[in-house]
């Protein structure tokens, strides 16, 4: 009989009878189908009971360690900008000095209208507690509070900064269209880049068409494993300028800033920037002597990292401020200002949470000066005023004109310490502007030919003239070849009518008659010294240039000075370079090629007024006491100013004959500085010249002096470039620049003798 065949089935339903004989083979998984699936839910559920538990132990026990470490999830170093030292003059006068300010940045998505919705609602919920953001109408009301403090902020912002407040809404807006503009050019770029990878994928599907399945199967699981999967659309992007602030008032007092910084609550997602910039209150008062800083080029910075690498001791940074000329460049050691250092710490969107204080700022002393501002002030009106002159009359007999000088200096010094107390050029230029950036007032001033950046105090070179006299007189008198008392004939030439001739002799066609040294200075008697000189040669009035200082930088605590010329006897004017006798007697009256500097000729004066004792110009008396975070320091820049010293081989004899000479200059009726700088109440030594330069040219006006005649205290030049006759161009400012010597105490005189002036 047949017999089905049919298999058995294994999965059937199986009966749980258990009397069921189980003898006639072993268990396997397959006999028990519903055991499997209880120990796959068992599993499942182990799994999920550990998942609930760690969420919960997260929400309960973590949550807050968590949104703290998230708020305070990065923090940086950031330098404080210190001032540079002020620079005052003697009289307490501010004359440079940091000036501090805020710069206002806004963070972006608080200065952004309307707001970033996601941001919103992140703020939000800031406001909140973990059961309240699970209320929607809370979180509504919430993010209107949000915006109610926006709005709030930027109109009390634009009445605080006194900007009106449609201004402030108009650089909110150009902010957010520049950083809108960022984000839709990177959202392209990124789009391109999407498109192309897309098609490089495509391409990369037809070049797989020939691949044998089990090949394309192994290269779709490896990209599901190593790709992200495609969603068919860009995610939003963000870019760091919304994550950033923004500057949107570049410059508050700090008083309002102090009061925003005072006010977090009322000015949310606000930053004070601070900075400093150089002011000179006073625009060109002592411009030259003062000098101006800007920011250090990077061919110097570079030079100061391959110098001292990391440690800097002024730790020089890109946009610091570096002394560029005058005292803020000679200075500058003691003037650059140290910076500090904070701390900020900063959530996970870029907004500071809080900050700290790591290292405050050096306070840098000041810087004190020698320099009188008053006394400043008036030298440099009087050259203002002979720059800007009509050409004026003479009472010479032959009338001639009194060109408008060039440029000009006058320089004033104590005649025991070197102590500058005016140095004033003309023309001069506006450091406050200069500083300020103004490119019209730089080109304007760079292309005046006039050159107003020249300090000529310590840079200007000219022929001195007759105020030369004065050493050729000690150099003649020291070397023997005139006696004190030697009577002298002036014809008014030396030999020829036509050459080496007196003054008054090309203008009257007379002589000075019997002189001797004293009469000599007092008339500036040419031929005198022409005839002196000739007797002691060269050598000597090179000797005693080289004593006095000339020929090289006097040492004035300024820089860039200038040393001048003192020709040699290798450095003659004659055929092949020869020295001739010529240069001899040009060189006898301050001519040839010689040249000096007004500083080198007031120190000249300083000689004969303190009884021989060389000194070193000198324009900072001390720096003050430096305090470094908060602490007093009793550190003091230690200059110590050099002490004179006497000129080796110049007797008291000589400077007895010299100062009588200078003093009849001025107080007797045949100097040449009688009519013009004699000043009844206080007496005055000193020495006109006229120095020739040639090719149609007009003189170089001088006047060299120092008062009070008998107890001198100060002396001082005069000079005018190009301004014709040393007494009657130079002569004047010298008497009025007195006069105010007088008025301020610097000398002792009684003016109101001078009621007929």
């Amino acid at each position: 009989m047949w017999k089905s065949k049919t298999p058995t089935m294994r999965n059937r339903v199986t009966s749980f009878d258990t009397t069921r004989s189980t003898a006639t083979s072993a268990w396997t998984p397959d006999e028990n189908p519903r055991g499997r699936l209880w120990g796959l839910f068992a599993g499942v559920l182990v799994l999920l009971s550990i998942v609930i538990v760690r969420v919960a132990y997260l929400q309960v026990h973590l949550a807050d360690g968590y949104q703290q470490d998230f708020a305070t999830i990065s923090e940086t170093v950031e330098s404080m900008p210190s001032r540079d030292a002020r620079i005052v003059s003697a009289d307490g006068l501010v004359l440079a000095q940091d000036v501090g300010y805020f710069q206002v940045a806004a963070y972006y998505r608080w200065l952004e209208s309307p707001p970033d919705p996601k941001w919103l609602r992140m703020k939000a919920r800031e406001r909140l507690t973990r059961g309240q953001r699970r209320d929607a109408q809370l979180v509504e009301a919430a993010e209107l509070e949000v915006l109610a403090q926006q709005k709030r902020m930027w109109k009390e912002l634009a009445a605080l900064s006194g900007m009106d407040e449609k201004e402030l809404t108009q650089r909110r807006g150009d902010i957010q269209r520049r950083v809108e503009r960022i984000v839709e050019l990177v959202e392209k770029r990124r789009e391109e880049r999407f498109e192309e990878e897309q098609s490089s994928e495509t391409a990369s599907s037809s070049d797989q068409s020939g691949q044998s399945a089990w090949q394309r199967g192994w290269n779709a699981f490896v990209k599901a494993l190593t790709t992200a999967p495609d969603r068919g659309r860009l995610d939003p992007i963000v870019v760091r300028e919304q994550q950033d602030y923004h500057t949107i008032l570049f410059e508050i007092d700090l008083k309002r800033g102090m009061h925003i910084e005072a006010h977090p609550e009322r000015f949310p997602g606000l930053k004070l920037v601070e900075s400093t910039r150089r002011r000179y209150p006073h625009g060109e008062l002592a411009a030259h002597v003062i000098g101006y800083r800007q920011p250090i080029s990077g061919e110097a910075l570079a030079e100061r990292q391959a110098r001292f690498g990391s440690a800097d001791p002024l730790d020089y940074r890109a946009g610091d401020r570096i002394g560029k000329t005058g005292i803020e460049r000679a200075y500058e050691r003691q003037l650059h200002g140290l910076r500090g250092q904070r701390r900020r710490f900063l959530s996970h969107r870029g907004e500071i949470i809080r900050t700290e204080i790591e290292r405050k700022p050096m306070v840098r002393p000041d810087v004190n000066l020698t320099l009188d501002t008053r006394l400043q002030r008036h030298a440099e009106q009087l050259l203002d005023a002979a720059l800007n002159r009509r050409p004026a009359v003479t009472e010479e007999a032959e009338k001639d004109e009194l060109p408008i000088p060039a440029g000009g200096a006058i320089v004033a010094l104590d005649v025991h310490s070197g102590a500058i107390l005016a140095a004033a050029s003309a023309p001069r230029f506006d450091l406050d502007l200069l500083a300020q950036g103004d490119q019209e007032v730089f080109e304007a001033a760079r292309k005046d030919q006039r050159s107003p950046f020249l300090p000529r105090v310590t840079r200007m070179t000219l022929p001195p003239g007759s105020v030369f006299k004065t050493l050729t007189a000690a150099a003649v008198l020291e070397s023997g070849a005139i006696g004190v008392h030697q009577d002298f004939f002036c014809q008014g030439y030396l030999d020829d009518p036509e050459h080496h001739r007196c003054y008054i002799f090309r203008h009257y066609g007379v002589g000075h008659g019997h002189i001797d040294l004293q009469a000599a200075l007092e008339q500036s008697c040419n031929v005198y010294f022409y005839s002196a000189a000739r007797r002691s040669g060269p050598q000597p009035i090179v000797d005693w240039a080289a004593r006095l200082g000339f020929g090289q930088p006097t040492g004035i605590d300024l820089p860039g000075e200038r040393g001048g010329n003192v020709p040699t006897l290798k450095s003659g004017s004659g055929r092949n370079g020869r020295w001739q006798i010529a240069d001899t007697l040009g060189l006898a009256i301050g001519q040839s090629s010689l040249t000096v500097t007004p500083l080198q000729i007031a120190r000249l004066m300083a000689v004969v007024a303190n009884g021989g004792y060389l000194v070193t110009p000198h324009l900072v008396s001390h720096v003050g006491a430096i305090h470094a975070a908060g602490n007093e320091s009793e550190t003091e820049y230690d200059w110590a100013v050099r002490n004179p010293h006497r000129v080796a081989g110049l007797s008291g004899e000589t400077l007895e004959q010299i100062h009588a000479g200078l003093v009849r200059v001025v107080e007797e009726s045949h100097g040449t500085g009688y009519k013009t700088v004699r000043l009844p109440g206080v007496a005055i030594a000193g020495k006109t010249g006229t120095a020739e330069v040639g090719a149609n040219r007009a003189d170089h006006a001088w006047f060299a002096g120092y008062a009070p005649a008998e107890q001198p205290q100060v002396a001082f030049v005069v000079v005018l470039q190009h301004a014709g006759s040393g007494g009657h161009a130079a002569g004047p400012l010298a008497r009025e620049f007195v006069r105010k010597l007088v008025e301020l105490d610097f000398v002792e005189g009684k003016l109101e003798l001078a009621s007929g002036e």
